[in-house]
């Protein structure tokens, strides 16, 4: 049998780190992280500064209730597999108006009826919006460059039939309430009159 040696890739004469005295009262992951402060730099290695300046090694093992918190935060950063991993993007006041443009569109169109889904309960959580790529063959069919606007509101807001189903359906309620309010106060008065 011949003696074999591994070769672990790294010199300690150089380093100096297994060269402090381990019986001193200072801890040996201080004698440790003095040595690598005082001598030079490790070549090509995974430890960082940072890691090196730490007094403790951060535990490998964490607790159950921990780590089911951190798959339960990952969990909720998106929709899940059956979604293809849909994240969950940040609202901003844009994306907010389109969809709440979007909950109201069955009063935006009056020769349109539209199915009430599960999302009027309040905005979804997981969503993702995109830009329709016109082909060549719709070349007729496709909505002019000076007509695309950014947002589907600025869309609905420069759209002539919604602005026209608006103004009419405005009316309609402007009105209605004009005869309810005439009525009560036709009401009143007859009331105060008969005292």
């Amino acid at each position: 049998m011949s003696n074999r040696v591994i070769d672990p890739g790294v010199s300690i004469k150089t380093y100096d780190i297994l060269n402090c005295d381990v019986r001193t009262r200072k801890s040996r992951s201080s004698n440790i992280v003095s040595a690598l402060t005082t001598s030079q730099s490790i070549p090509q290695t995974v430890i960082t500064d940072e890691y090196v300046k730490k007094s403790e090694v951060p535990p490998y093992d964490i607790h159950q209730r921990e780590a089911k918190r951190q798959r339960q935060v990952e969990r909720s950063k998106t929709k899940g597999k059956n979604w293809y991993n849909m994240p969950a993007p940040e609202i901003t006041e844009e994306k907010k108006n389109d969809l709440i443009a979007i909950q109201m569109r069955g009063g935006l169109y009056a020769d349109k009826f539209f199915k009430k889904g599960s999302d009027t309960k309040g905005l979804p959580k997981y969503f993702q919006t995109g830009t329709i790529v016109d082909s060549p063959a719709d070349f007729y069919r496709r909505i002019p460059k000076k007509d695309r606007k950014k947002t589907i509101l600025e869309e609905l807001y420069n759209d002539t039939k919604v602005k026209k189903f608006s103004k009419k359906r405005y009316s309609e309620i402007k009105e209605n309430n004009r005869r309810r309010f005439s009525a009560l106060k036709n009401m009143k008065r007859l009331k105060n009159k008969k005292k």
